[in-house]
C-alpha cells in the first residue's frame, strides 16, 4: 500500500520526535540498536555492553554465593550477576527483557527446560535467543555432553568471556 505524502510527514515528524526524546534521555544508542542501526550507535555502547551484566540461567546444584565468589575471583562483582538458578522459574523468565538492553552483557546456560516462554518456534530458548538479533551472546555451560552450571565450567566460561572482551572486570 503506497501512503499519502502528509502521511509519510507525518510518521517522519514522530520517528524525529522519539530520536529527539531518546538522545535527550541517553538512549539513543539502545533505541538506534533496537532499530538495526548498530553501525549508528557511539563506540561508547559497547563498553557498557562489557560492562553490563551477566545472566546465568539454569538448574544448579553450584550456590549462588559459590558463584559470586568465583566471578569475583575476577574483579566481577556480585552487582553484575543475576541469577535463576531454578529450572522451574527458568520456564516461566522473561527472556525478551534481555533483547537489545545494553545492562547485559552475556548470557550462560545450564539445564533449562525445553518448552519455555520466549522459545519461539526454535527447538529450546537457549536455541532462539542464539539465532535471534537484539540478544547478548549465549554462552553454553557444557558437562559431560549436557548443559549443566558446574564450578569449574563457570570460571572456565568467565575467563574465555574476558580474554575474548565480551565482558570486562569491575577494575
Amino acid at each position: 500500500m503506497v501512503r499519502e505524502i502528509d502521511e509519510l510527514e507525518e510518521i517522519l515528524d514522530r520517528i524525529r520526535e522519539k530520536v529527539l526524546f531518546a538522545n535527550r534521555m541517553d538512549e539513543l544508542d539502545e533505541l538506534l540498536i533496537s532499530w538495526g542501526l548498530n553501525e549508528r550507535s557511539s563506540s561508547n555502547s559497547e563498553e557498557r555492553y562489557r560492562s553490563g551484566k551477566i545472566v546465568v540461567i539454569g538448574a544448579s546444584d553450584v550456590k549462588e554465593k559459590t558463584l559470586v565468589n568465583i566471578s569475583e575471583e575476577f574483579r566481577i562483582g556480585k552487582d553484575r550477576l543475576e541469577f535463576c538458578l531454578d529450572y522451574n522459574k527458568a520456564q516461566k523468565y522473561n527472556y525478551e527483557k534481555l533483547r537489545y538492553n545494553p545492562s547485559y552483557s552475556v548470557v550462560l546456560f545450564g539445564a533449562v527446560p525445553h518448552s519455555t516462554t520466549g522459545k519461539g518456534d526454535s527447538s529450546s530458548v537457549v536455541a532462539e535467543i542464539e539465532k535471534q538479533k537484539g540478544y547478548p551472546p549465549v554462552k553454553r555451560l557444557i558437562s559431560g555432553g549436557e548443559l549443566k552450571i558446574t564450578k569449574s565450567n563457570f570460571r572456565k566460561a568467565i575467563q574465555e568471556l574476558l580474554t575474548e572482551n565480551i565482558i570486562s572486570s569491575d577494575c
